[in-house]
């Protein structure tokens, strides 16, 4: 059985400051849904992994749109 790999969880602000966008920015994606989040209460939380490949799926996208 594969060991489970440990979770980094960051906040807003943690992710804006990775990022390098304001605090704001980070809500504005989240409330539009275009980054992975989830609501804990009424914090959102972010998985630095799950980020990450969206990051790298969203510049997967644009490269396949530019060679068109």
């Amino acid at each position: 059985m594969r060991s489970e790999e440990a979770i980094e969880i960051l906040t807003a602000d943690q992710l804006a400051e990775l990022l390098g966008v304001n605090r704001k920015t980070i809500y504005e994606a989240a409330s539009r849904s275009e980054i992975p989040h989830r609501r804990l209460g009424r914090r959102l939380i972010f998985e630095r992994g799950a980020v990450l490949r969206w990051l790298r799926q969203d510049a997967l996208s644009e490269e396949n749109t530019d060679e068109r």
